[in-house]
């Protein structure tokens, strides 16, 4: 009997309840009973005892061409287990091995083509993931591909009536002080539009007397103007207070207190009436977008520590000079204002003004701009400002990946063309987009998009997209500049580094084109050309029936005038090559009173543009030609350099009225005294080229020393006495557009998927280029069959679309759309499943899902994650780090609730082996004694 497995027979006595405590071994009457602990859930994948691939074996399988996700590799460990638990392991490994090449790609010496190998595959898995989820059904509870909560909201808003405007501070110190602004002669009219009637009220502060101008005195002056007219708009005076000032002492910051307040002009407008303000007399003004501030403080290219910020400055250039607002730095005569915009204004491209005295501005943005989120990494926005520097309107593109504007023209008729390139999915449309300008994009048809294409959108007055082209060749090519034609034309300027579609065929390197576009932007003709060298086009402007570029080519200044017929190509009617510039380049052109005027610089002191008016001075110089519009030679034909000893670089032109204007960067000293001011000074000069004269500029700095124009636009009556009151001319707060597609980065086309049930199919909703809120928000309810509540809601400034169940019962669930035009980005609406909430077992009860169909857990997962940049990377690493956490979440709560509450060790089954079974295993053990001998 020696020989019989003791724990063969003490088995027989474990306890029916599975043991207690956690099932090892328990000490009772000092005898030791070992009592395995039973199996409610399988094992899972990220358990260390989890025969299972790990993630770099994940990241090997799927790189070999294996499924990401494959339910027939997820081996359960307990017979008879749920379903759901294969299909949650099998996820689990789907979002680990995409982990893991997430993980690897962020390694070091990683090669660009294992980079894209990798990018290629997780790609793949994404696509099969976003398939995986919209088709998975769970018995026990819910997951989605989202987030989870009780609504939903669009980030994006659609613009309000406005119903005040506010200026910049125009005092500091007391109210009771008179204000620096109001002094002298100011003098403007209130035109008031209400709807069968107008009213102007005419303001003259001279007619307050010897009453001090205080901003209590001229509020009450210009109201009583007002009520005497019977119209419901007022001014008030705006308290800005004074903030917080410190200082440090022995190395301590202490508190001094509030600083003097300022004081602000408040316009309360009324809904029913429209208000302009409009000045008596007007003075050219300039304005000038510029870079400030130091790009690299610590002088250590590695490091991402840049304090540059783009700023528009505005410029009065006759008249009397405005006086500096309260608080202003680096003053120069002249400046009326300099607003520093947002860290998300990337670069700016361009400017331009308009007719009612606003300024256009084209800008390269990296984050949410005027309430428009990116789709993608940096997009391009058309930016509306008034005459005081205030943001009317933002419109951004919508680029899927990466877009930068290069090129903005404004025509006689109110509309803006804007260009450049654009990386990455981009769908074409528009209010005004034809059938046949749609047919005509090259969107997906054989086009490489991880490449840059040309692009080009054009909008109407009101800043509603009308339509938009894209179209590229094999390799890189960019839109560089842009030209309205009498007709509504479109003249687009660039360069390729391989054969356009329709063009003449690559010639080497970098080469110029030039596209035509009809009114409604189907394209009419392409013609390339240039040298084995770099080329590229700078500039057009159009000429009756002829489009005259200017560019570089072999390093050389040249200009080409092509004819264009009503039908075909184009031919070249002349070239006029004004010389090499030696390194440097054409910053624009125009043209005015019949001959071509362009800007730039060179070294070249024998540059082939006419009678020279004004030397090189040495080093590099700003330059600008006049020559005839034919190109030929001319008696007439004028040339003028503006610079000092040192290098000075032209960046900006302008024409207006027959004057030059050009902006750019100054080295030493500049003509008429205009020495250093700062590290990094800016110039604007306005430029007789007829007598080489200089009768307007100035020399400034900014933030940090440095300032650098990018682009300068003049108006002849830009500047008033209003500049002083910090107040626009033109309507005042005029109402947005309600289009969808105007207050937000989608595009027409795009589209997002919903559903009310888990497992059933999601319904596809398009966005339409003329749809408003109002019409998006009856999508979504005919989408779900009315089992949402879709609610327009004013938040701030803006109206948004609000989304809830309509009862505890039903759910909705938002899905992307397909790569490239996913509308829920733009919309700002976050993928997800929106229910409601109910507590379960009574007032002390857990919130859970009010459907009856289990708890919902969110992966929180976009949908379109990428690996092919550092941001894109970090931010799928994050998600899916996310995501893997929620799926283990879900399989804690799958095992708690198959876990009988019997079994938990809680009370009496947490203590002591109970005394009855101590006896019985203590006599069992004495008969195993004798047995044994």
């Amino acid at each position: 009997m020696s020989g019989i497995d003791t724990s063969l027979l003490l088995g027989l006595y474990q306890s029916p309840q599975g043991g207690y405590g956690t099932g090892s071994t328990t000490s009772g009457g000092g005898l030791g009973v070992s009592l395995p602990k039973p199996k409610y859930a399988p094992t899972p994948p990220w358990d260390t005892k989890a025969k299972v691939p790990r993630a770099n074996d994940l990241v090997r399988q799927v790189m070999a061409g294996r499924k990401f996700i494959d339910e027939g590799a997820a081996k359960l460990d307990l017979a008879g287990s749920s379903n759901d638990y294969k299909k949650l392991f099998a996820l689990y490994q789907g979002l680990n091995a995409l982990y893991g090449l997430a993980q690897h790609a962020n390694e070091k010496g990683v090669t660009a083509g294992e980079t894209d190998r990798m990018q290629a595959t997780f790609e793949r898995g994404v696509a099969e993931l976003n398939t995986y989820m919209a088709g998975l059904n769970l018995d026990k509870i819910r997951l989605t591909e989202g987030k989870v909560g009780t609504k939903s909201s669009t980030a994006v808003g659609v613009a309000k009536q406005p119903t005040k405007y506010v200026t910049s501070p125009l005092h500091s110190g007391s109210s009771e002080d008179p204000v620096t602004a109001f002094q002298g002669q100011v003098q403007f009219n209130i035109h008031i539009k209400q709807l069968n009637k107008t009213f102007d009220v005419s303001v003259d502060l001279a007619d307050m007397g010897a009453t001090p101008r205080t901003m209590g005195n001229v509020v009450n002056f210009i109201n009583s103007k007002l009520e005497a007219q019977g119209v419901y708009t007022r001014v008030a005076s705006e308290r800005v207070p004074g903030e917080p000032r410190t200082t440090t002492v022995g190395g301590k910051t202490i508190t001094l207190g509030p600083g003097v307040d300022k004081w602000a002009l408040k316009v309360k407008l009324d809904v029913t009436e429209q208000v302009t303000f409009q000045p008596v007399t007007t003075d050219p003004a300039v304005y000038v977008a510029q870079n400030v501030g130091d790009p690299d403080p610590d002088k250590d290219v590695k490091t991402d520590d840049s304090l540059e910020r783009a700023q528009l400055v505005k410029f009065q250039t006759a008249g009397t000079p405005p006086t500096p607002q309260p608080g202003e730095a680096n003053y120069v005569a002249g400046r009326v204002f300099s607003k520093t915009l947002g860290p998300e204004i990337d670069a700016v491209r361009a400017t331009a003004t308009a007719a009612d005295g606003s300024v256009y501005m084209l800008a390269d943005v990296v984050d949410t701009v005027g309430e428009q989120t990116l789709r993608g990494d940096k997009d391009v926005a058309l930016l509306k400002y008034d005459s005081a520097g205030k943001l009317i309107y933002a419109r951004t593109l919508g680029a899927a990946s990466e877009a930068s504007g290069l090129a903005m023209s404004v025509s006689a008729d109110g509309k803006v063309a804007i260009a450049g390139k654009v990386t990455g999915g981009l769908t074409t449309g528009g209010v005004g987009s034809t059938p046949a300008a749609q047919a005509a994009t090259t969107y997906g048809e054989g086009v490489d998009h991880a490449v840059a294409d040309s692009f080009v959108t054009v909008f109407n007055a009101d800043g509603e997209e009308m339509w938009s082209q894209r179209q590229g060749a094999t390799d890189e090519d960019e839109a560089t500049a842009l030209a309205f034609g009498a007709d509504g034309s479109v003249y687009v300027g660039g360069r390729t580094r391989s054969a356009m579609p329709g063009g003449a065929g690559e010639i080497g390197g970098w080469d110029g084109y030039l596209r035509g576009y009809s009114a409604t932007g189907v394209s009419r003709f392409v013609t390339q050309y240039g040298g084995t060298g770099g080329d590229s086009v700078a500039g057009l402007v159009v000429d009756g029936s002829s489009v005259v570029a200017a560019g570089i080519e072999n390093g050389h200044g040249v200009l080409r005038r092509y004819d264009i017929p009503v039908s075909g190509a184009p031919t070249l009617a002349s070239t006029r090559d004004l010389g090499d510039l030696q390194g440097g380049d054409i910053a624009g052109i125009a043209l005015d009173g019949g001959q071509i005027v362009v800007a730039g610089s060179t070294r070249n002191a024998a540059l082939d543009g006419g009678a020279v008016t004004s030397a090189l001075s040495g080093g590099m110089d700003a330059f600008a030609a006049r020559v005839a519009s034919d190109l030929t030679s001319q008696a007439s034909d004028r040339l003028a350099y503006y610079g000092g000893s040192g290098d000075d670089r032209a960046t900006a032109v302008s024409v207006s009225a027959g004057q030059v204007w050009i902006a750019g960067s100054a080295g030493t000293d500049l003509p008429g005294g205009l020495n250093p001011v700062g590290k990094k000074d800016a110039f604007l000069a306005r430029l007789d080229v007829n007598t080489g004269a200089t009768d307007w500029s100035r020399r400034f700095t900014a933030q940090d020393g440095r300032a650098t124009p990018t682009s300068i636009a003049v108006s002849q009556t830009g500047a008033s006495v209003l500049d002083r009151l910090g107040l626009p001319s033109g309507e005042l707060g005029g109402e947005d557009s309600d289009l969808v597609t105007a207050a937000s980065s989608v595009r027409a086309g795009d589209q997002f998927r919903v559903r009310t049930a888990e497992g059933t199919r999601f319904k596809t909703i398009t966005i339409e280029a003329n749809d408003t809120l109002q019409t998006l928000a009856t999508k979504i309810k005919r989408a779900t069959s009315f089992q949402v509540k879709v609610e327009i809601v004013p938040d701030g400034d803006v109206r948004r679309l609000q989304i809830k169940p309509m009862n505890d019962r039903s759910t909705v669930e938002f899905g992307g759309g397909p790569d490239g035009r996913n509308a829920l980005e733009g919309l700002g609406l976050a993928p997800g499943v929106v229910r409601n909430q109910i507590k379960e077992g009574g007032k002390n009860g857990k919130m859970v899902s009010g459907d009856g169909h289990g708890e919902v857990y969110g992966l929180k997962l976009t949908g379109d994650m990428r690996i092919d940049s550092k941001p894109a990377l970090k931010a799928a690493t994050d998600q899916l780090s996310d995501a893997l956490s929620s799926v283990r979440t879900a399989y804690r709560d799958l095992l708690a609730a198959a876990t009988p509450k019997s079994n938990v060790p809680t009370g009496a089954q947490a203590g002591k082996v109970p005394a009855y079974l101590k006896g019985q295993i203590a006599n069992y053990q004495a008969a195993l004694s004798r047995l044994g001998g």
